[in-house]
């Protein structure tokens, strides 16, 4: 099945600190994005929501900046396999505009899903349930 890359951008009124520990902390994630979150190493996660759990490796994460998760099969792939192009994955981002004094999140997400109309729903939802946690 072909990969479809959906991005989009998201006004969020809050700090970038304040925003962060929601896109890359267990417990922030839970918050608004998954039902459960299980830390299985510094870097494999159980990500639960919709009755499934999905494995994700945290590939790539900057400080107060970004995080970006590859969904795995189990750990024993992601450590004998190099990282592949067409694995899934979600990226979010945080950019901060100092001539808006805004913070913007930026998601990338990469998957089979192709429906774009059903993925800017779905983002449209989780991203107001955010900004109701941050008070923004």
């Amino acid at each position: 099945m072909s990969k479809f890359e959906y991005n989009a951008e998201y006004e969020i009124r809050a700090a970038v600190k304040m925003v962060y520990p929601y896109i890359a902390s267990p417990q922030g994630l839970e918050e608004w994005f998954a039902d459960r979150v299980e830390v299985l190493n510094e870097k494999f996660l159980n990500i639960h929501w919709d009755n499934e759990q999905h494995m994700t490796k945290i590939v790539s994460q900057r400080n107060n900046s970004m995080i970006r998760f590859q969904f795995v099969e189990s750990m024993d792939e992601a450590k004998t396999k190099a990282q592949k192009k067409d694995n899934n994955f979600l990226e979010l981002k945080l950019n901060y505009s100092e001539l808006t004094d805004t913070t913007y999140l930026l998601i990338t997400d990469y998957s089979e899903m192709n429906d774009e109309e059903v993925l800017k729903e779905l983002w449209d939802g989780l991203v107001e349930t955010l900004r109701e946690k941050l008070g923004a």
